[in-house]
């Protein structure tokens, strides 16, 4: 009897010093750390437009720069989520402060309340510049959400 009880203890120690250090070599997905930030920066004729993820990457978050060579900025978000194409728009002016930031989630708001889209695939930001000689600058983001 004796024997089963060591041989028993035996096993169950074995079971637990090997649970234990399997799950110490790894952290658990929610325990791991978010992904770091990505920001593209973009400058075409003068025009600088940097796009970044916003913290819980819920959000871009989009810095305009040296508008005063531009008449207009359009922007452009859209992306693809639960099978339907979502979007967001928008227009800066040449009398926009310089620098001038827009943010652009993934969902959307009503009477302060936000719902966020999940599932998001086939994220893309495009810029079209109209600069004030009259060229017209695309820039196109591919962003990985």
């Amino acid at each position: 009897m004796k024997k089963i009880v060591f041989a028993f203890s035996l096993v169950l120690a074995l079971e637990i010093v090997t649970f234990s250090s399997i799950y110490a070599k790894r952290l658990l997905p929610f325990l791991q750390s978010a992904p770091k930030a990505v920001s593209v920066k973009s400058t075409s004729r003068g025009v600088t437009a940097s796009v970044k993820f916003r913290g819980d990457r819920l959000a871009i978050i989009t810095t305009f720069g040296n508008l005063k060579i531009a008449r207009k900025v359009d922007y452009f978000l859209s992306y693809a989520t639960r099978g339907t194409t979502q979007g967001v728009s928008g227009t800066i002016n040449s009398s926009s402060s310089d620098p001038t930031t827009r943010e652009m989630i993934f969902g959307s708001c009503s009477h302060g309340v936000c719902r966020f889209d999940t599932g998001i695939t086939n994220a893309r930001f495009v810029v079209t510049t109209y600069l004030t000689s009259g060229q017209k600058v695309i820039k196109s983001f591919k962003l990985k959400v």
